[in-house]
């Protein structure tokens, strides 16, 4: 089955994440979505594609097929409706042209592109196809569009394109005088082409000055993907895909891994990048002129802060001394993170990248940057008002409880009464609890027996008891333990479930199959519980594959462990890997019941989309799931604030500050009526708010309810709860944009002091407290 062009968006984010790992890593990501047939598939083509270009660098790609046919004179000549004008460019794949209309329909410009027909005939051609439906994906502002592209009768593949009159990136900049941070905002027009392209699986592979021009208004062409690397040749039909082609590149710009004849992937795109950066930056390359193998052993070059001279000073506006200041620290971290020989230590994305550029700009610490003390301090006077990219990580925490557990407590417990109290042993059960209870003689202590007290009692008793019926043993320690985690009692509760888990594993078909998945499930949940996501994940997996056996089963029930499965997979960090459950979830039950259930895996699907950024996506299906909330629970229902709540998340991201603040202070409302003004489900609401009008530099408004937060310190607000440390980051950095810097430092010092007091060191949340608290 092939996989819905609707779940494309899905398929990039993993090859992206996939594409860079070990391969025995990447076996076990893959083999984890092997329940996801489609979705595997497609993938494990994908990765073999990008595997399968290491052993083909050598070939000769200056070498024409002897069956090609000699290449027509140029000047003057037609090719379909357009003449030839002059040559401005030759590629990796053939020679570019400039060309117009020869039926005076219109005079505008084209750039034509005859393709060199390298090795063999047939493989050449399929390249070109490949290239040319390629092109016709890329639709971006900074990429050079494809209008055309066909077969001239002397057989010369042609494609045309955008004609773009510009300069390359370095001598536009130097032309016009940029100095640093004017180039570092233009540079980002680059990262943002290349982001698109690789979100469409194209590796460019050839990233240099000379295929990024920039038109007299400013904006970025990116040119020449003729040699890029598609990264999904089942797309455009034909396994072929994947064995045909030469890979020619522009050595001073080529990654280690390509100069070796490696496997060349998004991050190699990332290393090209650097090293555009640092020229831009500079005016001199990271290393110079070499043979191939001395340019790899190089390694790290030197950092640009130190390259500079005044004969490369890039601006008359930027003397060397000057410019050496601005490129240390940050700058200088920025470019060799691109610039890391290893692969898998550079950005992970050119949007990462990007945004680490805007963050220098803004006066945000970046990412790249070591974490000291005296740089927070450093950047928390100097910074600006904007939101911060790390936001997309931040918007699970932001959301408080939106993830919703759907497990089925009712139905699980009722499936295990009915194991332990089956009708032809009630009485053999009945009587083991009323002897054990008569032996304590509550009469005797002036008090009764509490239930703890009562389960002690019991627990101890139960396999002397019943050790010729272990299936009742495992059903009664079933019991008890669904007992003690409905009262919070969770590491009590978790050796009686785990030994009724081995019980039934060892009775095999003696128990049903629906209580042996019952109990891998309910187990599930406990790990869940007490923070061992991985042993959920592997338990739920477990679980479902019985569920799947049992007759007449619900589809429901198992696409509500499937959800629960997801929220295993995204507290280990794995977002996308739970997005993709998360969407069939969401899929599949929306089919058969659009009702709650369906409501919260649409919750928990936009989440995770929002998690990875992709907030446009994110906003339908929130806006979707508070319908269903308010249709089927009444518009006050808390889980209608369940979906406003990361529908305003997602709205902030996108920089709707007027709608996510109305959609907040709904939310707010709702919750304030049902669980009180100091739940925290409501004070996450507010720190929502809070985040939302600092961000839209509404910080006037921000101050009281995050002074409102703060105040409930000591009174019933932990000291490790996030509201609280996150209320103080952005109270200071609203007090320092009010015109008290000092105090704001102090406040959001004691924000950023509490955050890592409640998060492990490299938890995201402390990246984050970072990014708003220096």
């Amino acid at each position: 089955m092939a996989l819905p062009a609707d779940r494309w968006g899905e398929l990039s984010t993993l090859f992206a994440e996939l594409i860079d790992l070990p391969a025995a890593e990447r076996a076990t990501r893959l083999a984890a979505l092997a329940h996801d047939a489609p979705l595997h598939a497609e993938l494990s083509s994908l990765l073999a594609s990008a595997d399968d270009v290491g052993e083909r660098f050598e070939q000769a790609a200056s070498m024409p097929s002897a069956s090609a046919p000699a290449m027509v004179p140029t000047m003057g000549r037609r090719v379909g409706q357009y003449e030839l004008l002059r040559e401005i460019g030759q590629g990796g794949m053939g020679t570019v042209y400039e060309a117009h209309r020869a039926d005076d329909q219109y005079r505008k410009r084209v750039a034509i592109k005859m393709v060199s027909l390298l090795g063999d005939r047939t493989q050449a051609l399929a390249r070109f196809q490949r290239e040319r439906q390629l092109l016709a994906r890329l639709e971006h502002r900074n990429i050079a569009a494809l209008l055309d592209g066909g077969v001239t009768p002397e057989g010369e593949p042609y494609f045309i394109m955008e004609y773009v009159e510009g300069q390359p990136i370095d001598q536009w900049s130097t032309a016009h005088h940029l100095g640093l941070r004017d180039r570092l905002a233009l540079f980002r027009q680059v990262c943002a082409a290349v982001q698109y392209a690789h979100e469409h699986l194209v590796i460019h592979r050839d990233l240099k000055p000379g295929n990024i021009l920039v038109a007299e208004d400013g904006t970025v062409k990116l040119l020449d993907f003729g040699i890029a690397k598609l990264a999904d040749p089942t797309v455009l039909g034909g396994d072929d895909l994947t064995h045909t082609g030469v890979t020619p590149m522009t050595v001073a710009y080529a990654s280690p891994e390509q100069l070796l004849g490696g496997e060349v992937t998004t991050a190699s795109d990332i290393y090209s990048l650097g090293v555009v950066l640092y020229e831009l930056v500079t005016g001199v390359r990271p290393f110079a002129p070499t043979a191939r193998g001395a340019l790899v052993e190089r390694g790290v070059p030197t950092a640009p802060s130190r390259a500079v001279t005044a004969e490369s000073a890039v601006s008359e506006q930027d003397t060397a001394a000057r410019l050496r200041r601005s490129l240390a620290g940050d700058v200088d971290s920025i470019v060799l993170m691109a610039l890391r020989p290893e692969a898998e230590r550079r950005y992970r994305t050119a949007q990462q990248l990007g945004d680490d550029l805007q963050r220098y700009l803004g006066g945000l610490p970046v990412l790249a940057q070591p974490d000291t003390i005296g740089y927070r301090l450093g950047k928390f006077a100097r910074r600006n008002r904007m939101a911060v990219a790390a936001a997309a990580l931040a918007v699970v925490a932001l959301v408080g409880g939106t993830v919703v557990s759907l497990r089925q407590a009712q139905v699980a417990r009722a499936e295990r009464d009915r194991a332990v109290f089956e009708q032809q042993r009630t009485a053999q059960v009945t009587q083991f609890f009323r002897d054990v209870l008569s032996a304590a003689k509550p009469q005797e202590s002036g008090k009764g027996t509490t239930v703890v007290e009562a389960i002690d009692l019991v627990i101890p008793r139960i396999d002397s008891s019943f050790g010729s019926a272990p299936d009742l043993r495992a059903a009664i320690k079933n019991t008890l333990a669904s007992t003690l985690i409905d009262m919070g009692l969770y590491d009590r509760a978790r050796p009686l479930m785990l030994d009724a888990v081995r019980l039934q594993d060892s009775l095999g078909e003696q128990v049903s199959l629906r209580e042996r998945a019952d109990g891998l499930y309910n187990l599930a949940g406990l790990e869940t519980e007490i923070g061992s996501p991985e042993r959920a994940e592997s338990l739920y997996r477990r679980s479902l594959v019985m569920y799947g056996k049992v007759p007449g089963i619900d589809s429901v029930e198992i696409y509500r462990g499937m959800n629960n499965l997801a929220n295993a997979i995204s507290e280990q960090g794995r977002v996308a890997d739970a997005a993709a459950v998360y969407a069939q979830v969401a899929d599949r039950i929306a089919a058969l019941r659009p009702d709650v259930s369906s409501a919260v895996a649409l919750t928990n699907y936009a989440t995770a989309l929002a998690t990875l950024g992709r907030y446009v996506e994110a906003e339908p299906r929130l806006r979707s799931a508070a319908a269903i909330f308010a249709k089927t629970r009444g518009p006050d229902d808390v889980r209608v604030g369940n979906a406003l709540q990361p529908l305003a998340g997602a709205l902030l991201f996108q920089g709707k500050y007027a709608e996510a603040d109305s959609v907040a202070r709904r939310a707010i409302a709702i919750y304030t009526a049902t669980l009180g003004a100091d739940n925290p489900g409501t004070l996450a609401a507010v720190r929502m708010r809070i985040n939302i009008l600092a961000d839209a530099g509404r910080c006037a408004e921000a101050i009281a309810p995050a002074e409102g937060i703060v105040a409930l310190r000591g009174k019933g607000l932990s000291e490790r709860d996030a509201s609280l440390n996150t209320a103080l980051l952005f109270l200071g950095w609203c007090q320092a944009e009010l015109g008290d810097p000092a105090r704001g430092e102090r406040t959001a010092r004691e924000g950023l002091r509490l955050r890592r007091a409640a998060f492990p060191p490299n938890h995201w949340a402390i990246a984050q407290g970072r990014e708003h608290g220096r």
